[in-house]
């Protein structure tokens, strides 16, 4: 091995000129005993924002290790560049994750990798990581949730480096922008007649059917996607939907937990509406997509009604089902959520599916009286709906406005 001398590099920038860099040498013992030198080259900083001495000042701690090395050689070390780990990372855990995850995990890895990309993955501090969420947050004015959700990915990404070897430790938390939570968006019964409504005027029974469907049932927007067929029954009772699967950008997934692989009842009301109007009763479903992005905003915006997304009608199926005070653990079962926070009623309570008809049928009832009720189109011109009722019995149970 060459004599050992004492290094004292100073930094450079890249061809690009955009980093600053150094390059030195370490003294290190394999795990056969045998010392080696080794040369490498290390990023200091971004030139945006630092200057040459600062980036000298960055250097120095790292020059002491390796002159220290030297004399007292340490144990050789598994190294990689966060681009490269990334690349292992995104086959062997993102891969795994859901199909929604990796859209909004591969978005933070883009500007990840812009930030740390050529780094050795080791020389990723916590001050250099601080610098990146403050950036993301001072400079370029990104919401609380949004940075902190970087901080998540890269935190997930630290962890399966430490299990492949190539980290000792997780760095410490950066200091996050504190997140407030934001009032959901929840349609009320008033709102979703009006929607559904209007979408039946206009002749659009693809929408009618869609709408309805997540009014009723709750589902998420993937599991309506997930739609492959109903059952149905007779005279008041409706029938039901499955939730097996869910599709999300065109590809298929499971529910998001197992709860949310349920049986939801579905009132007659929904039953003969899509018994009557589509011959492939999952063939409304397979469009989500389309109106997800092209009818819902501009019929909002036509009726007045306050921007919201599909997730809406999930907040208004929770809250109607409570206006009808509808049991809990009904409520949990057909939202397919996991818990209701209560050991009595998660494990000790039961509720058959005779409860999940009347839900069903309450739900229902209050659907069509909203979307057919005179009340709520008073002082407009209305043409004749099809598939209107004949008479709505239950007028005084549920008045106009939604007031239940």
């Amino acid at each position: 091995m060459a004599r050992r001398r004492f290094q004292n590099p100073k930094p450079y920038m890249n061809k690009t000129k955009t980093l600053w860099k150094a390059c030195l040498a370490t003294y290190e013992r394999a795990d056969s005993g045998v010392e080696g030198r080794y040369r490498k080259e290390i990023t200091l900083a971004p030139t945006k924002t630092t200057t040459f001495r600062e980036a000298k000042r960055i250097l120095q701690p790292i020059l002491d290790r390796a002159n220290a090395s030297a004399f007292n050689p340490t144990t050789k070390q598994k190294t990689t560049t966060f681009d490269q780990f990334v690349s292992i990372w995104e086959r062997d855990y993102l891969s795994l994750s859901k199909p929604s995850t990796q859209a909004s995990m591969r978005s933070h890895l883009n500007r990840l990798k812009s930030a740390f990309g050529p780094w050795d993955l080791r020389e990723i501090d916590s001050s250099s990581f601080q610098s990146f969420i403050s950036d993301l947050s001072a400079v370029e004015g990104f919401e609380p949730k949004t940075v902190r959700n970087y901080w998540i990915t890269y935190r997930l990404i630290l962890q399966a480096a430490v299990t492949h070897g190539y980290l000792d430790a997780i760095p410490p938390k950066p200091k996050l922008p504190r997140a407030y939570r934001k009032s959901p968006r929840c349609f009320t019964l008033e709102e979703v007649g009006k929607i559904i409504e209007a979408s039946e005027r206009a002749g659009d029974f693809d929408a009618v059917a869609i709408y309805w469907t997540a009014a009723e049932t709750g589902m998420r927007l993937g599991e309506l996607g997930g739609i492959r067929t109903f059952g149905f029954g007779s005279g008041p009772d409706g029938g039901e939907v499955h939730v097996s699967e869910t599709v999300w950008n065109g590809k298929r997934g499971t529910p998001k937990t197992n709860n949310a692989v349920r049986k939801i009842a579905i009132s007659m009301q929904l039953r003969d509406r899509i018994k009557n109007d589509f011959t492939d009763f999952s063939s409304p479903f397979r469009d989500l997509p389309y109106h997800r992005a092209e009818k819902l905003q501009p019929l909002l915006q036509r009726l007045g009604i306050q921007k919201a997304g599909f997730h809406a009608f999930r907040h208004f199926n929770a809250s109607l089902m409570d206006s009808l005070r509808i049991p809990l653990k009904v409520r949990q079962e057909r939202l397919g959520h996991a818990a209701t926070g209560s050991l009595t009623l998660d494990v000790y309570t039961h509720a058959s599916y005779e409860d999940h008809r009347e839900a069903a049928r309450l739900i229902g009832s209050a659907i069509e009286i909203a979307t057919y009720s005179d009340c709520l189109t008073a002082g407009q011109e209305k043409g004749p709906l099809v598939g209107a009722p004949e008479a709505l019995d239950n007028k005084q149970q549920i008045g106009c406005g939604g007031q239940i």
